[in-house]
């Protein structure tokens, strides 16, 4: 971001609709003292009694020509703005959504999705707000009071003086409260409060099914419930803190006419003949009744700019995050042969996840990894696609450095099976045509049949043309495992990781899944993420993961003789399989 934030470098661009705004904007502020001044030059015609009908239709039609001149002004000063602003909004979530398609994959598995969404929606669209309604605001806001001050001196000092009375003491009050909300850090934790709450929100309604059947309510969902109240309790705060402030500053701003015209009615009585006097009186109690709109506004310009500024440095902190270094080049990789070599990895610096993993898939044979929850298996498999990349060591396809290819030959090269599929709202087809967009309905339909998908699909309503989630229709997770080997399939990459692709299925549809599964593996170099181990006892080489390391590497026969923590493994799956409800009679 070359040391700028998001909304400079994108103000910057924009900088000839902007002038412009704020162009029109200080005509348009301008014009709005003209009615002022007639009215003035009405009551001065009146109380001189030296005025014609023809002299007061002059000075109120230039009144209200004025207004209409204004309002043009501030129309076109507003369509300026607003035109930037929304061109900005778009070019800013485009730019964000792009940056983040190459940030390492790992970066969307230790955020949650509602803290990007706060982030990509709410913060952006401050921005737009800010642009659109405030920078208007904010020049009318400076240059009427300049006007205002320049006029109230040079016309009287002394009426001048009481006139900006309260005005800087109630600007003064604001500068203080907006000093001791920068101080607290009140806007971050406000911003940090709402993140928690959205997030957790996000997560509330994932499970809601859970919800439903345990009959638990938002109080049961200790998290959700605590970041509300914890919302709550900052943001009533805050408004306390705020109160008393806000209540004398808006007294203050809105009551000028109160201090001048006891001042005013004070010095007409030391000299009730000076005509000029009452006269200026007059002119100060007309204008300093409509100094409350744009002092008003400058106050919320100046709020909504310390919510944008935190929005703002959310943002940065999102283009921030380091994308995956890619290499222009067309190198290849030799082979499907896989090798990690003295792999270490951490998220962060105090907790080490993997210690030194090597080992050697070799071309065109299946491979399990096993071992216990938390040991390091997804890691293992999440670094061969450069969900992050390795703190030290190396992993390579056919002897190159994942790191020296390109990220579309990488990705050309590894399919990946996930344990929570992702389907999108668009049609079954759509769904399975993401493996490869250039094929023929035919071939999907093939593919579909492959993948066990085809019996399912053709009672839909709509068959491959029915929208995922139109009219109530979703698939099972079973189901929607098998759209994603359909993926896989069409992609037809020589090496397939497959992380616990039956872990939702019932019986029947794992029957299903794992004859899907026979058909992708064909001619590939298979890494398989396994819990269930009856699964993979036939594979080439079974890796055994544990804490971080690779314990022992071997085939099923092999480690049951060699490797505790595989027989281990082995009795509870053996167990487990067995169980049923004779179990419990």
């Amino acid at each position: 971001m070359e040391n700028q934030t998001v909304l400079k470098k994108y103000l910057v661009r924009k900088k000839n609709l902007l002038i412009s705004s704020a162009f029109f904007a200080t005509i348009s502020t301008l014009m709005q003292f003209v009615p002022f001044y007639c009215i003035y030059k009405i009551i001065e015609l009146l109380m001189l009694g030296d005025y014609t009908a023809q002299s007061l239709m002059y000075w109120g039609m230039l009144s209200i020509l004025s207004l209409i001149v204004s309002l043009i002004f501030l129309y076109a000063s507003s369509m300026c703005s607003h035109i930037a602003a929304f061109n900005i909004l778009y070019e800013i979530r485009m730019d964000l959504l792009g940056h983040l398609t190459k940030v390492p994959m790992g970066y969307f598995t230790q955020h949650s999705s509602g803290q990007m969404i706060k982030t990509i929606d709410q913060a952006v669209e401050k921005m737009e707000s800010f642009i659109a309604h405030q920078i208007p605001d904010i020049v009318s806001a400076i240059i009427f009071p300049v006007i205002y001050v320049g006029l109230m001196i040079g016309i009287d000092w002394r009426l001048g003086l009481i006139s900006l009375f309260p005005i800087i003491v109630g600007g003064g009050l604001y500068i203080m409260l907006m000093g001791k909300t920068l101080k607290d850090n009140t806007v971050k934790q406000y911003h940090d409060s709402l993140e928690e709450m959205n997030s957790n929100g996000v997560e509330y309604v994932r499970a809601m099914p859970a919800v439903k059947v345990f009959n638990l309510s938002v109080n049961n969902f200790k998290r959700f419930h605590q970041s509300i109240q914890d919302y709550r309790i900052l943001v009533v705060a805050w408004t306390k803190n705020f109160r008393g402030g806000y209540i004398w500053f808006t007294t203050l701003i809105t009551s000028v006419v109160l201090f001048v015209l006891p001042f005013g009615a004070y010095l007409i009585s030391q000299d009730p003949q000076n005509t000029n006097l009452s006269l200026t009186v007059m002119l100060f109690v007309i204008l300093s009744s409509g100094t409350n709109a744009p002092f008003m506004k400058l106050m919320f310009a100046a709020s909504t700019f310390s919510n944008v500024s935190e929005g703002v440095q959310r943002v940065d902190q999102m283009f921030a995050v380091k994308v995956v270094e890619e290499k222009n080049t067309d190198r290849m990789f030799g082979n499907n042969g896989i090798s990690y070599e003295n792999v270490h990895f951490s998220y962060t610096k105090d907790t080490p996840i993997l210690k030194g993993i090597n080992f050697e898939l070799k071309p065109n044979t299946m491979n399990a990894l096993v071992g216990p929850s938390g040991g390091g298996k997804s890691t293992i498999a999440q670094l061969l696609l450069r969900f992050n990349d390795v703190d030290q060591g190396s992993i390579k396809i056919g002897n190159l450095d994942i790191r020296e290819a390109s990220i579309d030959t990488l990705m050309n090269q590894v399919s990946f099976v996930f344990q929570d599929v992702t389907l999108f709202n668009d049609t079954i087809e759509a769904n399975i045509r993401m493996g490869n967009k250039d094929i023929s309905f035919d071939e999907v339909k093939r593919i579909a049949k492959l993948a066990r998908c085809h019996e399912f699909i053709k009672v839909l309503p709509n068959g491959y043309n029915t929208k995922i989630g139109e009219k109530g229709i979703f698939l099972s997770k079973g189901e929607a495992q098998r759209i994603s080997i359909a993926r896989a399939l069409l992609k037809n990459s020589p090496i397939l990781v497959l992380d616990e692709a039956t872990a939702y299925a019932d019986a029947e549809n794992e029957v299903y899944i794992q004859q899907a599964i026979n058909e992708l593996v064909v001619g590939k170099t298979v890494l398989i993420i396994a819990h269930r181990l009856w699964t993979i006892q036939h594979v080439d080489q079974i890796l055994v993961c544990n804490e971080g390391v690779i314990e022992q590497v071997g085939t099923h026969e092999e480690l049951l003789k060699k490797n505790d923590l595989y027989a281990k493994l082995w009795k509870i799956n053996t167990e487990t399989k067995e169980w049923g409800a004779s179990s419990y009679v």
